[in-house]
This record gives structure tokens, sequence and C-alpha cells, in this order.
């Protein structure tokens, strides 16, 4: 019914979070980017296989990590020993920088990639779509109201 404080905590008064060690920040971001980086390439992969199911499950978890990545990356802008980033921790951060740059990289590719794709669907929509036109085109109706489709079988080529 009632919480038990520790001594010296106030009533009402709420535990100060705990700070991890800003290694562990580092050391963490450094996985999220090495797991983005794969998720990278099997999305590329899905891409080029054009595996509709794969690609919505890999976007949906890159977006978690992503998320995941720029949660940490406030939590080391606002840690206390946050100015060791420069000093201490300068090659931890320069590596992370360039982890990044290179998860910015593949998703551009991944991006391109998705693009074609559309491209490659609309042309093919309107290919498709030309097609019903003309066969459409070549649609009559019977003496008792069906439809008839003879669109190629009432060509006649004499060569």
């Amino acid at each position: 019914m009632f919480k038990k404080l520790n001594p010296g905590t106030k009533a009402g008064a709420k535990a100060a979070p705990v700070v991890r060690p800003l290694i562990e920040y580092l050391q963490e971001q450094n996985k999220l980017l090495d797991e983005i980086g794969r998720v990278l390439s099997q999305e590329n992969k899905a891409l080029s296989g054009r595996d509709a199911e794969a690609i919505n499950e890999l976007s949906q978890k890159k977006s978690r990590l992503m998320l995941t990545l720029q949660q940490n990356d406030q939590k080391i802008k606002l840690h206390p020993d946050a100015a060791k980033l420069k000093t201490d921790f300068v090659k931890h951060v320069q590596v992370l920088k360039l982890k990044l740059a290179e998860c910015k990289r593949r998703n551009e590719v991944n991006g391109r990639l998705i693009r074609l794709c559309q491209s490659s669907c609309r042309r093919l929509s309107a290919v498709l779509m030309g097609v019903r036109d003309k066969m459409t085109k070549s649609m009559t109706y019977t003496d008792k109201g069906g439809i008839s489709a003879n669109g190629l079988q009432r060509l006649n080529i004499q060569a």
C-alpha cells in the first residue's frame, strides 16, 4: 500500500536515472551500426530479388535500429562526460562516424534501387494497360449480349 522509501529519499521524489559510462554508449552505437549495416545488405538482396515481404520486415527493423541509434546519440550528447568525446574517445567517435557514413551510402544505394524498381513497375503497368486497351477495342458483343474478344484471331496476315 505504501511505497518503501530509501533512507534520504523524500516522499514523491523521483530517483535520478542511472548514467552508464560513456564507453558503454559508444560500444552500443558500434553494435547498432554493425546491425544496421547487416540489415542494409539484406535489404539490398531483398530489393534485387523483389521479395516484398522481406523488404517490409527489414524496413521496420531498420527503422527500430535507427530510432535506438538516435536515442543513444541523445544520451551521449547529454552525458556528463560528453567533453571526453573530443579527447579520450576521439578514435571511437571517428570509427562510429565512418560506419555511419558507410550506412548512409548503402541506404542511398538501396533508395536508388527502390526508385528503379518503382520505375520498372510503372513501365510494366503502362505496357499491360496498353495491351488491355487493345484487347478491349477488339471486343465485340454477340447476338445474345455476350462479350467476344477475338482480337488476335481476327487478324489476317498474308505473307
